[in-house]
């Protein structure tokens, strides 16, 4: 058979095959230049196929892989795999999913990072003035340069200049741009984890859930006052028994169940209209060095259990702020407010429906009106609507005339 050569490279082609053919499968073996390859096939079309480019395989029913002892897979490039079904996969022991360079792990790379960013932190974490003030975490000291309010020792209507760290914070970045991106090109790219659903994702962290008691509520733990009941002119308190809750630590010897979660930085949560629940039967603890927001059309807070002796505590180490555009409203059989200095009521009309007891003294600048009788020294004093003074008046003959007349 003749052939017309085309290139120089025709005369070291090599063309050879042999082929096994059995009825339970066919091993063929290429040897054609360019071409060269091995292909194991089965009766039913699945098999193996090895060339210059590619080592696939092709199962067109099932397939099964049992390994005794372990088994190591190494991917050089991109790893993609596609499932049309479901996926299920199974470990009886731990699973661990680690992304990221392996030197992130191994050296102060995060650490780095951070000490060279300090600067940069510093400065947008300063005051927008010269105003003294404390790092809600480093506990950084910034100078107070200004003068505060005279008559209340505030900020807030004071003379104070902008921050001159607020000022340099772009030369500050431009002066550690290229250091910072040194450190940041040693991390790497990527080592981030993406999981993305169609539809629901479910997290399940154990098979049953713990519903130990996690504390105890004591019905009448606490001694306080009351209110306050008038005795002999001096205000003597009346004291009651409320709840106070003791927590224990029944759950912490569990071997199963928890779901541990670490930001580095932040942790963001979103949910559409459906709402965000978290429910538990131990204690719930949010707790941020920084401000804690909570807000929407309704926020509801309750302190309540089964057995009514539920509680609400609010403590700050300064002030307390309330404001409400309408109303603000308190309702209880028993309310104390108690000052241990001075408590104030601003408000142009001030309404008690009931009866009001003052202790001290009642100093009134403006004029007192009273619909009913006012009555001096206790009841059973001196009444000022019925009291009544005997005047004696002008001797007048013999007779002396005496007349009543209120005072």
């Amino acid at each position: 058979m003749s052939k017309q050569v085309e290139s120089g490279a025709e005369f070291i082609t090599k063309r050879t095959q042999t082929v096994w053919n059995e009825s339970g499968g066919t091993i063929s073996i290429d040897g054609n230049t360019g071409q060269e390859k091995i292909q194991i096939s089965g009766p039913s079309g699945g098999n193996i196929n090895i060339n210059g480019k590619v080592n696939s395989e092709f199962a067109p029913n099932n397939k099964q892989t049992l390994v005794h002892g372990d088994q190591f897979s190494t991917t050089a490039g991109n790893n993609f795999e596609t499932t049309k079904g479901g996926k299920e996969i199974r470990v009886e022991e731990d699973l661990t999913f680690i992304t990221g360079k392996d030197t992130f792990f191994t050296d102060p790379i995060a650490e780095d990072w951070i000490e060279k960013n300090i600067d940069i932190a510093a400065a947008k974490a300063a005051p927008e003035y010269n105003y003294g003030a404390v790092g809600n975490n480093t506990e950084t000291e910034y100078p107070n340069g200004g003068t505060p309010d005279a008559d209340s020792g505030a900020v807030e209507g004071g003379n104070y200049k902008p921050s001159q760290s607020q000022s340099d914070i772009p030369g500050l970045m431009e002066s550690k741009a290229a250091d910072i991106a040194a450190t940041e090109a040693q991390m790497g790219v990527g080592g981030n984890i993406k999981m993305m659903t169609a539809k629901h994702f479910s997290l399940m962290a154990g098979t049953k859930a713990v519903t130990f008691d996690s504390g105890v509520m004591i019905p009448n733990a606490r001694k306080v006052t009351k209110g306050y009941e008038i005795r002999e002119g001096k205000a003597e308190p009346v004291h009651t028994a409320v709840s106070t809750y003791e927590s224990k630590d029944t759950s912490g010897s569990v071997p199963f169940g928890d779901v541990h979660v670490s930001a580095a930085s932040k942790l963001r949560m979103v949910a559409g209209s459906g709402g965000l629940s978290i429910k538990t039967a131990g204690e719930a603890n949010i707790n941020t060095t920084g401000r804690l927001m909570l807000g929407g059309s309704e926020v509801a807070v309750g302190g309540s259990n089964k057995s009514n002796t539920g509680r609400i505590t609010i403590i700050s180490d300064t002030d307390l702020y309330m404001e409400a555009g309408t109303i603000t409203a308190r309702n209880a059989p028993n309310i104390n407010d108690i000052a241990d200095n001075t408590h104030t009521f601003i408000t142009p009309q001030a309404v008690f429906t009931g009866n009001l007891h003052v202790a001290g003294d009642l100093i009134v600048e403006g004029e007192i009106i009273a619909n009913g009788d006012i009555t001096a020294g206790g009841r059973g004093g001196v009444s000022l609507l019925r009291h009544t003074h005997k005047v004696r008046g002008v001797e007048s003959g013999s007779s002396t005339k005496t007349s009543d007349a209120p005072k």
